[in-house]
């Protein structure tokens, strides 16, 4: 079945070979035109030449009237077979009035078989060429028989030929016709078949061009090529995005001259195209255009001719900033197991006998009644005994989370009361004050409510810890705005954000990455188990931690937790 498509294709290229056609004719009969006017002029042709330039005169007529109904595109199949057919009406009168079997123009019949072969279907020309052969051996029959009265030329009648050169004439000339529509028709044939399959290799290009700037457009690792000179041929969008370039900026510049300066693969290929890559992957820091340093993975891979040449290079790198993320946490997930497991057997081996001591030690406290120093070091022990049983306490809650129980917390009322509760341990300063904000009224988070106050008491005794000679404690709770969303769930989730802000005297950069490392502390007394536990049970609830310090600024501490509606709490505690 033909398709629509198939269809105006055909009619459009049918719509050119007419046109090619008419043009063709006007040409064909202005050069018989001139060339009979400049004969005319100089000598007398044998025959008149009257009819002549009437032939060329309705010629032309007809070429703009095939003009003129060309412009409308209407059956076009049609309009090329009455040009045809009044194409071999004009030429079987031009062979009659220039001398029929003495005329030079038989040859006016191959032009017409010509043009059938190459505008009308396939068959055509072949059928052309049996037409023009009758109504040429029937015009030279009509004059021989007389049934059509021979055009007299300048002396009169024209000879009377013989019957064998009568023949011949028809014979030689209708046999060349037939050879000539054969022939025109194969190559006209092949020249369809040709322009097919160009289109059709041509439509399978520009798909597999689509589909290779649709491929690199789309992946999600950044792909750059160069030439053999080291020049910038192309680079992707994801390459933009990685990098913060845009391709405008790099084309046709050196490697040496983009953020890939300092990637060893591309200089071994500019030094030596054609040898392979020793080290065709290789990780280096790529300095984006931001100025920010971001881990870059690159895999190079050298393009090559047809004859096995070099082309150019082909690299493709993906920002690695992540999947170091990643790793570093699992990294850290292993120590914190393995620091977990250890936990629990000293607790467990520790907890009990130093029950037992503490026990002993009240006893011969209440039965001697010491004083003085003796009394001051049974104090000591006591106090050093409380010390053991809270660490031992700190390291089971580390090595063994909680089972959750996960319901709406009011976010303002929990931190309140954990405020009273630390002013009451004595832990803080007396110049030390706080207070608590929130942006929007009763916030609430999905969080289990002990272990949430858990952390806002660890946080909270952070804080208050590192303003020794006293300071200010700044709670603030608010709805998280999308750019300060944690990445991971930001579109599927609200959150809720808590800020911390101490005035301290703040963390130095190179400790930041450590804080949250279990047992890592800057006090002496402390034991570094309180930010690692917040953070252990933030993560166990889905939510995250995140500090800012500076030295002599202070230290904000963030903490994100999902939104609870409050219908949904009122359902829960009812």
């Amino acid at each position: 079945m033909v398709t629509l498509h198939e269809r105006d294709r055909a009619s459009t290229g049918l719509f050119a070979k007419l046109k090619w056609l008419v043009g063709a004719r006007l040409l064909l009969a202005s050069a018989l035109l001139g060339s009979a006017v400049m004969l005319d002029l100089r000598e007398r042709l044998p025959f008149h030449t009257a009819p002549l330039y009437g032939i060329l005169g309705v010629t032309f007529g007809l070429s703009l009237v095939y003009a003129v109904a060309l412009r409308s595109q209407w059956r076009l199949p049609l309009q090329s077979l009455v040009q045809c057919a009044l194409d071999l009406t004009l030429v079987s009168l031009l062979v009659h009035f220039t001398g029929g079997l003495d005329s030079v123009f038989p040859f006016m019949y191959i032009l017409v078989i010509f043009a059938a072969s190459n505008v009308l279907e396939r068959g055509a020309g072949l059928t052309v060429g049996i037409v023009s052969g009758f109504l040429y051996a029937g015009l030279i029959l009509a004059e021989w028989t007389r049934i059509i009265r021979p055009v007299e030329f300048a002396g009169g009648l024209a000879p009377l030929r013989s019957v064998g050169y009568a023949m011949y004439q028809v014979l030689s000339h209708t046999v060349a016709f037939l050879a000539v529509a054969i022939l025109s028709s194969h190559l006209a044939d092949r020249l369809r078949q040709a322009g097919q399959e160009l289109e059709q290799r041509g439509l399978d290009l520009r798909n597999l061009q689509t589909l290779h700037r649709a491929i690199v457009a789309n992946i999600s690792s950044g792909l750059i090529t160069l030439d053999l000179a080291g020049c910038v041929v192309s680079f992707n969008e994801a390459a933009e995005r990685i990098t913060g370039y845009a391709f405008a900026d790099l084309q046709e510049r050196s490697w040496q001259e983009t953020p890939f300066a300092g990637c060893t693969p591309l200089a071994d290929f500019v030094a030596n195209p054609g040898a392979s890559l020793a080290n065709p992957l290789t990780e280096f820091s790529l300095t984006r255009r931001d100025g920010h340093l971001i881990p870059v993975g690159v895999s190079c891979s050298p393009l090559r001719r047809a004859d096995g040449g070099a082309a150019g290079l082909v690299a493709i790198f993906q920002d690695l900033t992540e999947r170091k993320r990643v790793e570093e946490k699992l990294r850290r997930a292993d120590r914190l197991a393995a620091l977990g497991q250890l936990a629990a057997n000293i607790a467990h081996e520790v907890r009990n006998p130093l029950a037992a001591i503490s026990g002993a030690v009240e006893v011969l406290r209440e039965d001697l009644a010491l004083v003085g120093p003796n009394r001051e070091l049974l104090e000591i022990v006591l106090g050093e005994a409380h010390r053991l049983k809270l660490i031992t306490g700190q390291f089971l809650d580390f090595a063994k989370p909680k089972s959750l129980l996960f319901r709406p917390c009011a976010v303002r009322l929990l931190v309140q009361e954990t405020l009273r509760l630390l002013d009451r341990s004595g832990e803080r300063h007396p110049d030390t004050t706080w207070e608590v904000t929130e942006a929007a009224p009763d916030v609430h988070v999905l969080a289990d409510a002990d272990q949430l106050r858990q952390v806002v008491w660890n946080l909270c005794l952070n804080a208050i810890q590192a303003m020794p000679h006293g300071g200010r404690l700044s709670v603030s709770v608010r709805l998280a705005p999308p750019e300060t969303q944690p990445a991971a769930d930001r579109q599927n989730a609200e959150w809720v954000e808590i800020a911390f802000q101490d005035t301290g005297r703040g963390i130095p950069q190179q400790q930041m990455q450590r804080i949250f490392d279990p047992f890592f502390t800057t006090r002496p007394s402390g034991t570094g188990l309180g930010l690692a536990i917040a953070k252990k049970i933030l993560e166990s609830m889905g939510g995250q931690v995140a500090a800012e310090s500076g030295v002599g600024s202070g230290t904000t501490f963030r903490i994100w937790l999902r939104q609870a509606s409050v219908a949904v709490g009122a359902a829960g505690r009812g």
